[in-house]
């Protein structure tokens, strides 16, 4: 009797951990539902503290620590741009004179000695890296497969600030120098890249994004007086300007349209973002949704492959934050990045 209790016994354990076995999810390589992003963190001018964070955007976790765990040291002083280009991202980091080159599976970065260039924004077309640089004010040519500097397209002499690509084209904001201002779009043409064409268009330029295969948005800051910001449309065929009347501070690009913010100040010079979306044929219409951010807003993506708005925010002395937004405006997640995030790049 007791040997068959014991049979019994050891029957009801094997079933018991069968079950137990069943109710464990087990991970295997075919459930690769996990999505993730980058997420690249300014930082603050002479701190050395840019930084990039991987972001899981599945869950809403985050680690900050996730390029100097890799790397075994930090990513520089003051990170300007963040783009994915073949199997890389691209990271400039202006005061540590770098391009890193980075491997977005992995986290193993590579950096490429600038000089004392100063690189700022990048664009990509044919297998080439085109970066906008201070030291001199030029527009250099990176060759993705040596990262040699190839060639050097010399500007005026205002820094350059945003880039885009079209229609063989490189259009370059040209922005200020001191307590001069310059209201130049540069156009390059990349076959000779050489003796930019210049269009007129607002003072002090910044940022400038492809918005569809022809058309292309520049916006400015102004002077920060009598001379205010704003925004056109340029065909990169005809070069003909078309004015929205709206003005952006930082923008992202999503199915032909243009979606951002303008930054607005009271007498007591507190900001308020002002959202908005433009159009490829310069009309506007309303944000998606009202937004509701903790700190004042500091970057904008939006995810290709579902439409999620992705805010990044900062109050200039603590580590900033990343909100994800549905295309409705549902708040799927919070979470805390590193100091100044300002880009976010999907994988």
């Amino acid at each position: 009797m007791k040997h068959l209790n014991r049979i019994i016994l050891a029957s009801m354990a094997i079933l018991l951990f069968a079950a137990c076995e069943k109710d464990k999810v087990t991970p295997t390589d075919n459930d690769s539902s996990e999505t993730f992003a980058l997420v690249l963190n300014e930082g603050n001018m002479s701190a050395n503290n840019a930084s990039v964070s991987r972001l899981n955007t599945s869950t809403g976790t985050i680690d900050n620590q996730w390029f100097e765990t890799v790397n075994h040291r930090g990513l520089g002083d003051q990170a300007q741009d963040m783009i994915a280009y073949g199997s890389k991202v691209y990271i400039t980091v202006t005061e540590s004179n770098s391009l890193e080159v980075l491997n977005p599976a992995t986290g193993a970065s590579q950096r490429v000695n600038m000089g004392d260039r100063k690189p700022r924004s990048m664009a990509a077309d044919g297998g080439k890296i085109y970066i906008t640089c201070y030291n001199p004010c030029s527009v250099v040519r990176v060759d993705t497969a040596s990262l040699a500097i190839e060639a050097t397209c010399t500007l005026g002499q205002f820094y350059p600030e945003g880039i885009a690509i079209a229609q063989g084209k490189a259009f370059v904001a040209s922005s200020y120098k001191g307590s001069d201002y310059d209201d130049k779009l540069y156009v390059i043409d990349l076959t000779t890249f050489a003796n930019p064409n210049t269009v007129t268009v607002g003072m002090n330029l910044s940022a400038v994004k492809k918005i569809n295969d022809n058309k292309v948005i520049v916006c400015w800051i102004g002077n920060y007086g009598d001379i205010g910001s704003g925004s056109a449309i340029i065909d990169a065929t005809t070069l003909d300007i078309t004015l929205t009347g709206e003005a952006l501070q930082k923008l992202d690009v999503y199915n032909g349209k243009a979606y951002g913010y303008s930054v607005e100040y009271d007498a007591s010079w507190h900001e308020t973002n002002v959202w908005k979306v433009i159009n490829a044929d310069g009309t506007t219409e309303a944000f998606p949704f009202t937004v509701s951010l903790d700190a004042n807003a500091y970057g904008i993506n939006i995810n290709p492959s579902n439409g999620d708005i992705y805010l990044t925010s900062s109050d200039y002395t603590t580590n900033g934050d990343v909100y994800c937004f549905s295309p409705t405006g549902t708040r799927r997640f919070k979470v805390e990045a590193g100091a100044l995030p300002s880009k976010v790049l999907f994988f």
